[in-house]
């Protein structure tokens, strides 16, 4: 085993030079309760700076792989440290759009924690057992909450109350292979169960599911859809809103006159019906009715003020979203204005960050929206939007090689403006990584303006 002093050298020589700043302030802080004279550390960082931009080994030696498990740079450090983070964006894209109060309040406690994990300067090698502690709560809370306000939960929970008949067997059958990742076995089920009996509309919702999260087949879903809403017995249904359901597959369709109907339907019902607000705003932007859609977003606000424990996780969406929409319209203050009030919810959001430097370009403030862009980039590497208007802030400003090389980038991410600012500048990208994300597009990220998607059964879902 290398000895601690020794340890520390090798491994803070071994770290790039953008890292120095960091690796010091660690270093010094362990120097203060070490024997090592402060001269080493002097020497040391000495060194460091000799190394030049790439940062070199001065031993061929596999001292690194002997390293102890609980340094600072081993692989357990990097893993607990990846582990909060991505458990935090786990909890923020869930706690969006969130129904369940007694899921939000777990979702939030453990947001905190975890925050402060990320915040101090702890030794996250050390956290194995807190880490552990917080994700089995955090599953215990989503079966919770799936078993009670889900649709598969409580029809379960409806049959097993009584006596099941062969048509309820079938659709618990259905919901045990769907919970067991077998989805065509649970869809066969499901199938079975309303050819059985179609007059239990309830039990519809769920062959309509599957037709869409495993079929893909959203003409079959449309024909379930109007088999219930034809019955004329829509109103006793209780596991989802037809209307609504079917609003958002004419919507994934582009059939947004249709669409429309059906969530003004919902609204004239319920006015305060916030998936139906969410997919008609989210139709609005795509017919490019952007005021139409800053006025619903507005009044989500407000039906969101009688909804205190999911008022803070979708307030920052919306508030972003209508500063996106002042962007189409050209109000660029506003944009700018509404994009501040989001990130004042939640800090470094890079979609806030994009829409905030969206407004810097539009105002002509290059340097600000050079600055945020970075920061978006720096959160999400795919903001197509980002690249594209902090190439073209460079352009403004004559930074010539910085211009290109965004502008090359935001070209291969299918931004054709880029393409056009390009011409007669810059060499244009390679065709090949043009090509390949034409064919295989990051599908986890979405178009710079879609910034959400509302699910089949009205549930909005933040889109990453």
């Amino acid at each position: 085993m290398v000895k601690k002093k020794e340890f520390i050298g090798l491994q803070i020589i071994r770290i790039h030079t953008v890292e120095i700043a960091y690796s010091i302030g660690r270093l010094w802080s362990i120097l203060k309760t070490d024997s090592m004279k402060r001269i080493k550390f002097l020497l040391i960082f000495l060194l460091l700076c000799s190394l030049g931009a790439n940062g070199q080994w001065v031993s061929n030696a596999p001292l690194y792989h002997q390293q102890d498990d609980n340094s600072m740079y081993s692989g357990k450090y990097a893993w607990n440290l990846s582990r909060i983070v991505n458990t935090m964006k786990w909890i923020d894209n869930n706690r969006r759009g969130a129904t369940d109060s007694v899921f939000v309040s777990v979702l939030d406690s453990a947001y905190r924690k975890l925050k402060a994990f990320r915040d101090s300067p702890v030794n996250y090698c050390l956290l194995d057992k807190q880490l552990d502690l917080i994700n089995l709560k955090l599953d215990k809370a989503w079966n919770d909450s799936y078993q009670r306000c889900t649709p598969y939960g409580l029809v379960r929970k409806e049959i097993l109350s009584g006596k099941p008949d062969e048509t309820d067997k079938l659709i618990l059958d259905g919901i045990g292979f769907r919970e067991e990742n077998k989805p065509e076995k649970a869809y066969s089920c499901f199938k079975k169960a309303v050819e059985k009996d179609s007059t239990r509309l309830n039990y519809y919702f769920f062959v309509i599911m599957a037709e869409l999260e495993n079929k893909g087949d959203t003409a079959k879903a449309l024909d379930y859809l109007n088999r219930v809403i034809r019955s004329g017995k829509d109103k006793k249904i209780t596991t989802f809103n037809p209307y609504l359901t079917r609003a958002w597959i004419y919507t994934s369709r582009k059939q947004y006159s249709p669409a429309t109907d059906d969530l003004n339907r919902v609204l004239e019902k319920d006015t305060g019906n916030i998936p139906a607000l969410y997919n008609r705003a989210y139709v609005k932007e795509h017919v490019k009715d952007y005021a139409g859609t800053i006025a619903d977003y507005q009044y989500m606000l407000k039906c969101l003020q009688s909804k205190p424990f999911r008022a803070f996780a979708d307030s920052a969406l919306i508030l972003n979203n209508i500063g996106w929409n002042y962007y189409f319209l050209k109000e660029y203050e506003l944009c700018a204005e509404y994009a501040c009030k989001s990130l004042l919810l939640k800090p470094d959001d890079s979609y806030a960050l994009d829409t905030r430097g969206s407004g810097y370009y539009g105002l002509g403030e290059y340097e600000r929206c050079i600055d945020d862009m970075t920061k978006a980039i720096g959160s999400n590497a795919e903001l197509a939007n980002s690249w594209y208007l902090r190439g073209m802030s460079y352009l403004k400003l004559n930074r010539l090689d910085k211009a290109c090389a965004d502008l090359s980038k935001a070209t291969v991410l299918g931004v054709a403006e880029a393409s056009e600012a390009m011409k007669g500048l810059c060499q244009p990208p390679d065709n090949a990584a043009v090509e390949k994300q034409r064919q295989f597009p990051n599908k986890k990220l979405p178009s710079v303006k879609n910034r959400f998607r509302v699910d089949p059964n009205g549930n909005m879902n933040i889109r990453l």
